[in-house]
């Protein structure tokens, strides 16, 4: 009989490292457990109009989908994963899980079950389902994937996009948000499931998306002084305010003093005779020495600003972009 499901998904939950830097990682699978159910509708008789036979609908076979039940459908629930060139040889086994392991719940049919211990690989995986030991039929199998082998980019990723905000919420079902605040929180369920949320949490350190509304983005600097930023292995996320970095101007000014001057004046009386007897005038003689003089110029210490002539922003030339973030594989 085959078997019908509605929702299934393999999500990456946590790396662990060992001292070979070789990763590990858990995987959770969900699926609902559901099963086709051959249904019959019961002939009927629909009585005739104005006194017109009655007429005979004979009955209907037709196939249904209901929740499956335990002990009924099934005891037990296994896992298995494979490469998935080699579907011969698995790879880890999770057997034998009760209904209560996978947190099997009876309403809807839900299961979830953390595969764990799956190291890194770049190939790809396939997980399978079993309602049995292992050895049986499958239920259901999934493909997936180590966290460094995906070949899109990782959560958390950071996107320049050249179009405007009402443009990138048409992106939001393919996983990428516009980097504007906003509480992860607040992101409808359908839009991003209730796990993946918690992931992204997970990733980016916070319960809000990053706000780069009108900043550019540096690089993190671990030496801090020796590369390229003075400030020392600063934290994802942390905003450096405007600065200019310290300098300073040179000017010349003339010298504190010149050489001094002096000035002479005199009178001289020259004496002479004429026809009514001696006589005495006055001639003002002057004479001058040197030529140097004295200038004193005092230089204050009190500090003056004037406005500049530029802008409010000290910034490169630039194009604005709207950034975006992946938040879900």
């Amino acid at each position: 009989m085959k078997i019908q499901y509605i929702f299934s998904l393999i999500v990456l939950l946590v790396v662990c490292g060992s001292s070979q830097n070789i990763h590990a990682e858990d995987f959770e699978f969900k699926t609902t457990l559901m099963k086709e159910v051959a249904k019959t509708v019961p002939a009927r008789v629909i009585p005739g109009c104005n006194g017109g036979s009655d007429v005979t609908i004979p009955a209907q076979n037709y196939t249904g989908v209901e929740i499956m039940a335990t002990p009924a459908d099934f005891t037990v629930v296994s896992f298995r994963v494979y490469y998935s060139d080699d579907l011969s040889t698995p790879l880890y086994n999770y057997l034998n899980n009760t209904p209560g392991a996978v947190n099997f719940n009876a309403t809807t049919g839900e299961i979830r079950f953390v595969m764990t211990g799956i190291a890194q690989t770049r190939k790809e995986l396939t997980a399978r389902v079993y309602l049995n030991d292992g050895n049986g039929a499958i239920f259901e199998e999934k493909i997936f994937f180590t966290s460094q082998a995906k070949t899109g980019p990782p959560v958390g990723s950071i996107m320049p996009f050249y179009g405007t905000a009402a443009a990138a919420a048409t992106l939001e079902l393919g996983g990428w948000f516009l980097c504007d605040g906003r509480s992860i929180a607040s992101i409808d369920d359908n839009v991003l499931f209730p796990d993946e949320k918690t992931a992204l949490q997970n990733v980016i350190g916070s319960g809000n998306l990053p706000d780069l509304r009108g900043l550019f983005l540096r690089g993190i600097d671990p030496a801090g002084g020796t590369q390229h930023d003075p400030d020392a292995d600063r934290a994802v996320g942390n905003v450096q305010t405007s600065q200019i970095q310290g300098h300073t101007h040179d000017y010349d000014r003339a010298n504190n003093s010149t050489q001094s001057a002096n000035a002479n004046v005199g009178l001289s009386t020259p004496t002479g005779a004429c026809e009514a007897g001696p006589f005495a005038v006055l001639v003002p003689t002057a004479s001058t020495t040197g030529g140097d003089h004295l200038h004193n110029i005092n230089h204050t210490t009190a500090q003056t600003s004037s406005a500049g002539s530029g802008g409010n922003d000290t910034r490169p030339t630039n194009a604005a972009v709207n950034y975006l973030i992946k938040v879900r594989h």
